[in-house]
């Protein structure tokens, strides 16, 4: 049939994806198309024989290559449709890391540059500050490298949160020798996401774009109180003293009456004549 449509290969396409959607009940996977491609490309050499010729061979390939363009992306989207929430979003994130890890220091320096760019002060924060031109920085490409692989470690552990998280914990507590704060959250966010889009090129689709949003959300949950706490246990006793009055006040005040109410309710549970001293003592 395929071969019957080939002038029109655009209306074979609802019957490829058909054939994906059958073929994942199976465990077709993507990786078996080029095994599946060389297989047909030497059954059609050893059936045709010397009529197996290089135009012929050519045009077999590119008929091949339209094939596999089709039932590709509808088999992963048959997988995906059958994924829960959280699997989809994993899997989205570990496809979408693969093509950005094949040029880990490029993307990582291109990442540095836009926090600078959305925060130049940041650039303060670090060793390689004065080395010029930045983009060119050794210790720039160094540290970029190094981040990017810890984010490709937290790729590769997001279905083990056991793991991942004591790994983002510490992560937090390392960052806070270096003054990061959890300010600094939203502009990393931004960059990295952008990143990932200017990498990624037409495969940043809204659905990879959502996945990576979660997953910077739940590391950011994690890393968020971790360095927060890290800053915290490094202040002296008087200023942490400070921080949890504030804070707690912070919590109550949103409803001061009700807070006085209570307030006044307890004293006179503790003393009962001090109500006599108030004018409201008989209402």
């Amino acid at each position: 049939e395929v071969v019957a449509g080939i002038n029109t290969i655009e209306k074979l396409t609802p019957m490829l994806v058909e054939l994906a959607v059958k073929h994942a009940e199976f465990n077709v996977v993507s990786e078996h198309f080029p095994v599946v491609g060389q297989a047909l490309l030497a059954t059609l050499q050893r059936g045709l024989g010397y009529g197996w010729t290089p135009d012929v061979e050519a045009a077999w390939t590119a008929v091949w290559n339209k094939i596999v363009a089709v039932m590709e992306p509808a088999l992963r989207k048959a997988y995906q449709d059958k994924l829960s929430d959280a699997d989809k979003t994993r899997m989205l994130v570990e496809e979408s890391w693969g093509e950005v890890e094949r040029d880990l220091e490029t993307h990582g320096v291109a990442f540095f540059l836009k926090i600078f760019e959305i925060a130049p002060a940041a650039l303060q924060l670090f060793s390689f500050k004065d080395e010029a031109p930045l983009s060119e920085s050794a210790g720039l490409k160094l540290h970029a490298s190094l981040v990017m692989n810890t984010v490709g470690k937290a790729v590769d552990n997001l279905d083990d949160m056991e793991s991942l998280v004591p790994a983002l914990v510490e992560l937090a507590e390392r960052h806070s020798d270096f003054s990061v704060l959890p300010e600094h959250f939203p502009v990393v966010g931004e960059a990295l996401l952008w990143t990932l889009e200017k990498g990624l090129g037409f495969k940043w689709t809204p659905e990879v774009k959502v996945a990576w949003e979660s997953v910077w959300g739940t590391i950011v949950s994690v890393m968020g109180p971790a360095l927060k706490k890290a800053h915290f246990d490094k202040m002296p006793e008087e200023d942490r003293n400070r921080v949890l009055v504030q804070e707690s006040w912070a919590l109550v005040k949103q409803d001061s009456q009700s807070l006085g109410v209570n307030l006044f309710l307890k004293i006179f549970e503790i003393a009962p004549a001090a109500l006599q001293l108030f004018s409201f003592k008989d209402e």
